[in-house]
C-alpha cells in the first residue's frame, strides 16, 4: 500500500494540471529540439535505406525502400574506406599530439612565473580564434609564394622553391593536422591546468624531501592525481576532433587524391556535391553510432567521478 501510495504522489509531482506553467515554460525549447535535432536524426535514418539518388530523381525506384544497399555500397567502396582509416589517423594523432602538449604548456602555466595569467590567456587565443580565420591563416601561411614555412626552409636551404604542403598527398595530412592541433590544444590544456591545481603542493614537496625528482614527482604524484579528470577531458576533446569537419574542409576540402578525406567530408561530399544523398545518410548513420558510442563513454566517466 505504501508503495502505490509513494508511485502516486510521484505521478502527481509530474502531472499536466499541476505543472502546467513549467510545461508551458519549457515546451518551446522542446519543440526546438524535436523540430531542430530529433526530426533530422530520424529523417537521416529513413533515407539511409532508401534509393535517394538525386541525379537519378526521374528512375521509377527514386524513394523505394532499398534495405541494406547504401550500407553495402560504402562499405563496399574504396574511398569510404580510405576515409574510414584516414578518420582514425586525423583523431589518433591529433589526441596524441594534443595531449602531450597540452600537458607540457599546462605544467609550465602551473608554476609559480611572472605574469602568469598574461601567459594563460594568450595560450587561450587559438582556441578563440573562428576556425575559418585560423583556416586562412595557414592556408597563407602554406603558401608556395607567400608563406612563412616555405620562406624559413628555402633561407636555411632546406628547399630550392617553394613546396605545396597543402596540395601534396605525403604532406597534406600532416600540415592540416599541424594546423588543427594549434588550434584546439588550448581546449585540452584548460582542463589539464584546471586539474594541476587540485593537486596540493604539500605533496610535491613531500617528495622532493623524500629525494624524488621531477620526473618521478610527475609520474607518482601529477599524473594518479589528474587522470581521472584527464581521461573525460581526452574523451571529450575525441569527439571534437572526429566531429571536426570545419579544419579539413576549409583547407583541403578532402584533397588532394582523397589524402585527407576523412568520413564527415565525404558523407558532405555525397550530398552535396554527388547528390547521393542515401549514401550520404547511411555514413551520417555510421557516424552517429560512432558519436554515440563515444558518448556514452563520456557520460558514464563523468557520473563515476560524480559518485566518488
Amino acid at each position: 500500500m505504501k508503495k502505490e501510495k509513494k508511485k502516486k504522489l510521484k505521478l502527481e509531482e509530474y502531472s499536466i494540471r499541476r505543472n502546467r506553467t513549467g510545461y508551458l515554460l519549457i515546451a518551446p525549447a522542446v519543440i526546438a529540439i524535436l523540430l531542430l535535432s530529433v526530426y533530422p536524426l530520424l529523417n537521416g535514418i529513413l533515407i539511409s535505406f532508401l534509393n535517394y539518388d538525386m541525379t537519378k530523381a526521374t528512375a521509377p525506384e527514386f524513394g523505394t525502400f532499398a534495405g541494406l544497399k547504401n550500407y553495402l555500397v560504402i562499405f563496399g567502396n574504396s574511398k569510404y574506406r580510405n576515409a574510414v582509416a584516414n578518420s582514425v589517423v586525423w583523431t589518433l594523432v591529433n589526441i596524441a599530439a594534443q595531449v602531450v602538449l597540452a600537458m607540457g604548456i599546462a605544467l609550465v602555466l602551473n608554476e609559480k612565473l611572472k605574469g602568469r595569467g598574461f601567459f594563460r590567456t594568450v595560450a587561450l587565443l587559438p582556441w578563440a580564434i573562428p576556425a575559418a580565420i585560423s583556416a586562412l591563416t595557414f592556408s597563407a601561411l602554406y603558401d608556395t609564394k607567400i608563406g612563412v614555412f616555405n620562406a624559413i626552409l628555402i633561407r636555411l636551404g632546406i628547399f630550392e622553391e617553394g613546396y605545396s604542403f597543402l596540395g601534396n598527398v605525403g604532406s597534406a595530412m600532416p600540415a592540416v593536422i599541424i594546423a588543427n592541433v594549434w588550434k584546439s590544444t588550448p581546449f585540452l590544456m584548460i582542463f589539464i591546468l584546471a586539474a594541476l591545481q587540485g593537486v596540493s603542493y604539500d605533496m610535491y614537496e613531500s617528495g622532493a624531501i623524500d629525494g624524488a625528482g621531477k620526473v618521478k614527482r610527475f609520474l607518482y604524484i601529477t599524473l594518479p592525481n589528474i587522470k581521472e579528470p584527464m581521461a573525460v577531458a581526452v574523451i571529450l576533446n575525441v569527439i571534437s576532433i572526429f566531429n571536426n569537419f570545419n579544419a579539413i574542409w576549409l583547407l583541403t576540402e578532402g584533397g588532394p587524391l582523397d589524402s585527407t578525406e576523412i568520413m564527415y567530408t565525404y558523407a558532405y561530399r555525397q550530398a552535396f556535391v554527388d547528390h547521393k544523398f542515401g549514401y550520404a545518410a547511411a555514413t551520417s548513420v555510421v557516424i552517429f553510432i560512432v558519436i554515440a558510442i563515444l558518448t556514452i563513454i563520456y557520460v558514464r566517466m563523468i557520473s563515476s567521478d560524480r559518485r566518488k
